[in-house]
């Protein structure tokens, strides 16, 4: 089993490896979210900002837990 590193650095500056999935998660949820809007399945949503807020952190855990390991070794 690898383990996930610490901290990320860029330029001496320290940053959470989270931080990377958080990025990646919302550039994803934003993607869903415009096609969910283009192809009209948006009209099911009761709530969007809700909607919005629970896709961001559903997309933030699956590109934690498949793609950001994935990066490091």
């Amino acid at each position: 089993m690898s383990a996930a590193p610490v901290e990320l650095s860029l330029n001496g500056v320290y940053y959470p490896p989270w931080l990377l999935a958080a990025l990646l998660g919302l550039v994803l949820a934003i993607a869903l979210a415009e096609l969910a809007n283009r192809t009209g399945l948006s009209r099911f949503v009761w709530h969007p900002p809700l909607f919005f807020a629970a896709l961001v952190v559903a997309c933030t855990v699956l590109v934690g837990t498949i793609v950001v390991p994935s990066f490091f070794g």
